[in-house]
């Protein structure tokens, strides 16, 4: 992805940077085997796949219905993003230094996934509540924040005179939040900030 430069995209040149912003992280695992850890090999096992978790009512744990959809969204997604790849290796003349083109197969979903389970039934002995995390701004006392809590900013210049981000997702480029993408957006939002403070740039963003 560094190589073909899709880690380089900048958030000026997406259609839509907040749809963009919204996308989850690559998951990675590595094991000496190179095997593959993914949906369908957790099916294989018994896992039994449900959508993003809405809540509890009487006792039943609620799921939303979208599981087939984002499941064949993410497939799409990952198919031009390796399609993307091959194309780079490709035009490189590096088709003989690589392996041929690989496409895993699509997600199985069931025709009819869970939309609740009951959690008093004593089926279910162990919960891993693996939720991830997300930016707490709540300390932050400079009105800049949206609806869901997040700053509102423009590539890393804040909605506030002199308040700026960095290592936020997809700030500047798509590794902004990797340490590689550290430096090309401090370097230009030095120059933003060393500019605001020469008065030479508007001291508001839209």
């Amino acid at each position: 992805m560094d190589a073909a430069g899709v880690l380089d995209e900048r958030y000026d040149a997406v259609d839509d940077i907040a749809r963009a912003r919204r996308v989850p992280s690559l998951q990675l695992a590595g094991t000496p085997d190179r095997s593959t850890l993914d949906l369908n090999v957790l099916t294989d096992i018994g896992v039994t796949l449900v959508g993003r978790f809405a809540g509890i009512a009487r006792n039943k744990a609620q799921f939303a219905g979208s599981l087939r959809n984002m499941c064949a969204m993410s497939d799409l997604k990952m198919g031009r993003l390796l399609d993307l790849i091959d194309a780079w290796a490709r035009d490189n003349g590096l088709d003989h230094t690589v392996e041929p083109p690989h496409r895993l197969p699509p997600t199985r979903v069931e025709d009819s996934p869970p939309l609740s389970m009951d959690l008093a039934s004593g089926a279910i002995k162990t919960i891993i509540w693996a939720t991830g995390y997300r930016p707490d701004y709540t300390w932050l006392e400079v009105p800049v924040l949206d609806r869901k809590g997040m700053v509102r900013h423009d590539g890393g210049v804040a909605a506030s005179p002199g308040l700026y981000l960095m290592g936020a997702h997809f700030m500047r480029r798509r590794k902004s939040s990797l340490i590689d993408g550290a430096g090309d957006d401090a370097r230009e939002l030095s120059a933003h900030l060393a500019s605001y403070l020469d008065g030479r740039v508007s001291r508001s963003v839209a």
